[in-house]
């Protein structure tokens, strides 16, 4: 099982993805499927390992995290 958090744009996501790479949390960026986007167009990252910790750095180095949801891929999505 993974986790994927939700942030405002891709920028975001990026930006998120360089934090996290530097706690050595493994993520991958994605646009947000459609069930999870909390307003609109959203992307995430699909985080390898504890998402609730990956939410705290995140949040703590002020890129706000809109939705945490476990995740698990299935074929297309």
């Amino acid at each position: 099982m993974q986790t994927l958090l939700t942030v405002h744009s891709l920028t975001y996501a990026q930006k998120a993805q360089r934090v996290l790479d530097r706690h050595w949390i493994k993520s991958s960026l994605r646009r947000t499927p459609e069930k999870f986007a909390v307003r609109g167009c959203s992307y995430g990252l699909l985080i390898q390992g504890d998402g609730a910790e990956a939410q705290r750095i995140l949040e703590s180095a002020g890129i706000r995290v809109l939705g945490r949801f476990p995740f698990q891929e299935k074929g297309g999505e």
